[in-house]
């Protein structure tokens, strides 16, 4: 794979970790998170974009939020029309941004 794959692959994860993030966000905002939950989520996220701007400098995170913003708007509309509620979702967030983090957790401690 090269070099320019790997950097859009960096980007496209990190975006998706970044929209997690602010569905936790929101979702505590809603009461269907606690803070702990959310203090949880934050701390991985902090592991996980250290993770990834280590991996490619270039990134541009500013472009990335902005992206994740409008996945999770979407996400919550697609979730408020499916009529599931949203707690399942919120914690399907949460879960993929904890064990995400917990994945790349020896990998950066190698570096």
């Amino acid at each position: 794979m090269s070099a320019g794959a790997f950097a859009s692959n960096f980007s496209a994860s990190l975006k998706n970790y970044y929209a997690q993030f602010e569905i936790v966000v929101a979702c505590e905002e809603q009461a269907q998170l606690s803070e702990a939950e959310a203090d949880a989520a934050e701390a991985a996220m902090d592991k996980i974009e250290s993770y990834y701007l280590k991996k490619d400098a270039s990134i541009d995170k500013d472009h990335l939020l902005d992206l994740a913003e409008a996945d999770r708007d979407e996400g919550f509309r697609i979730m408020g029309r499916s009529g599931g509620g949203l707690r399942p979702y919120c914690r399907q967030s949460l879960r993929d941004l904890l064990m995400k983090a917990e994945e790349i957790a020896p990998v950066a401690s190698e570096h």
